[in-house]
């Protein structure tokens, strides 16, 4: 009988070596039917010796068969566990990219700058609510109201207008520049709507709907309102008209 060839751990010769081996003892196995038939049939130039060698060649073949099958195995094992270690090299290379003090930098970054927004949103409407106030208490015009309010020269940055009402103020300084105590929430809800928008906020597939259902629903009541548009807000002059 004729060899197997040799397989390498990470070779493609696996198959055909299975299939040649597979092949050789299929062959052997019909050689020794044959041989068994020609005795039935009374054939006396089939001796025992070349029976049993037959036999024995069949065997044989089936062993080297099953020997194939195995070293096929072993090599698809060894290769899967080179493949998993390569892949498990490349995830830990992709974790060791992203570290988690990095996003925790991150993190505390973003707090630390929406705490300064914060601050200076609610700076900017303590300025706008106590601004109608002193306009209120001078008998200046309001924005809006009765006929008698509305009459008189349209706001200027030297005489302007003024409104408070609903747990909000305004003031109005001619010009398009309308300062609005809107509120850090929905300017916040604004932010995430935005950034939802331009980006996408993930979640994960169990997380509670928290952006769509809540903050952006927040934003899409509040963006109508926020009056000058918070995109156009840092383009302003600080304390005069844009």
């Amino acid at each position: 009988m004729t060899s197997t060839p040799t397989t390498t751990a990470d070779g493609p010769e696996a198959a055909p070596a299975v299939e040649q081996a597979e092949q050789q003892a299929a062959e052997a196995e019909r050689a020794l039917t044959a041989m068994e038939e020609r005795v039935r049939d009374g054939d006396e130039d089939v001796t025992p010796a070349q029976l049993a060698a037959a036999r024995e060649l069949g065997r044989f073949a089936r062993l080297r068969a099953e020997a194939a099958h195995r070293k096929a195995e072993r090599t698809a094992a060894k290769a899967a566990e080179t493949e998993r270690r390569r892949t498990t090299e490349r995830a830990l290379a992709l974790l060791a990219e992203q570290p988690p003090q990095a996003l925790a930098t991150q993190y505390a970054a973003a707090r630390d700058a929406l705490a300064e927004f914060i601050a200076a949103s609610d700076a900017f409407d303590d300025a706008v609510t106590e601004a109608a106030r002193l306009l209120k208490d001078t008998g200046a015009p309001q924005c809006a109201g009765s006929p008698e309010d509305m009459e008189g020269p349209p706001a200027s940055p030297t005489a302007p207008r003024w409104h408070a009402g609903f747990g909000s103020a305004m003031v109005d300084l001619g010009k398009g520049d309308v300062r609005n105590a809107d509120g850090s929430g929905p300017r916040l809800a604004v932010l995430l709507d935005d950034l939802d928008r331009a980006h996408g906020i993930r979640k994960t597939a169990l997380a509670p709907e928290f952006t769509r259902d809540h903050i952006v629903e927040q934003a899409h009541r509040a963006r109508g309102a926020l009056r000058p548009a918070l995109d156009t807000l840092a383009e302003q002059p600080s304390g005069g008209a844009k």
